[in-house]
């Protein structure tokens, strides 16, 4: 089963436009995150095929080139890992726009998301919903991180973990807010539902636990008045006590209004009664 951070680099490879400017920031974002240079051209490796056939459109529908895609072996969680491949005169020179268009993508509406879109699917990752928020990007290159960090519309923290530097949010806000930017709209209900869900279940949970404390309560203090009016002699009571002490003895889970109802008295009358019963019993 794909991870859900897999899933979303999916999608957004599948919507991954062509024509206009856009598209280019996008693979440069992904060139940024997942590619290497050298001499001769570029190689773009990722776990994703989806990813890797994006990668193959935008190379020939931007610049005219003709990419090789060919498996290149497994990553840490022996998952198939793509390349595609680009070289020759004209694909080092692609290269060199794809800088330019990358510096100038905050001229673009939407340019800087499309970075973003690419960045990720390079080396972004995300927590799948339930499972606390949490989105990333690592990569060795602390640049690369910075610079990813100063384009999101969320703020995100920057960090060196383990040798690699890390653009991160923990926060539901946050991380919502650049998936939504980023177009994984279904992603984001997904979030917020399971959200929902675990707020009601809190609720149903706190409700729950008031009403069993508050049970617990009314058991100690209906067992310690038990306890107080049983050591009282109903002889030596005025009539209307002596009722009361009777009434209470029999009925010990009564409430008040069972009991005046049972007596055939006010509320208020049985509550001051109990009252008076319990002071004689703490005077004895």
């Amino acid at each position: 089963m794909p991870s859900f951070a897999s899933e979303l680099r999916r999608q957004l490879a599948a919507g991954s436009p062509s024509g206009g400017t856009l598209p280019k920031v996008e693979l440069a974002g992904l060139v940024d995150a997942a590619g290497l240079e050298d001499g001769t051209g570029v190689t773009l490796r990722n776990p994703s095929a989806a990813v890797a056939r994006s990668a193959v459109r935008l190379w020939r529908s931007e610049f005219g080139l003709e990419p090789r895609l060919f498996p290149s072996g497994q990553d840490t969680f022996s998952r198939t890992r793509y390349a595609v491949r680009v070289e020759g005169n004209r694909a080092v020179q692609a290269v060199e726009e794809l800088r330019a268009e990358r510096e100038r993508c905050r001229r673009y509406a939407g340019g800087p998301l499309a970075y973003l879109r690419g960045a990720f699917q390079g080396a972004g990752s995300v927590t799948r919903p339930g499972r606390g928020h949490h989105l990333e990007f690592v990569h060795a290159d602390e640049v690369f991180i910075r610079r990813v960090a100063g384009l999101s519309p969320a703020p995100l923290k920057v960090t060196r973990r383990r040798g690699r530097w890390v653009a991160y949010t923990k926060s539901a806000d946050g991380v919502t807010t650049l998936l939504a930017r980023m177009g994984l709209h279904e992603a984001v209900l997904e979030y917020e539902a399971r959200a929902i869900l675990g707020e009601a279940k809190a609720n149903a949970n706190r409700t729950t636990n008031f009403d069993a404390a508050n049970a617990a309560r009314t058991a100690t203090a209906a067992a310690r008045q038990q306890e107080a009016l049983a050591s009282l002699d109903p002889e030596t009571l005025p009539s209307a006590l002596r009722e009361m002490l009777i009434l209470r003895l029999d009925h010990p889970d009564a409430s008040l209004v069972e009991l005046a109802h049972i007596g055939g008295f006010t509320k208020s009358a049985a509550n001051h009664r109990l009252r008076r019963l319990a002071a004689l019993s703490r005077n004895q």
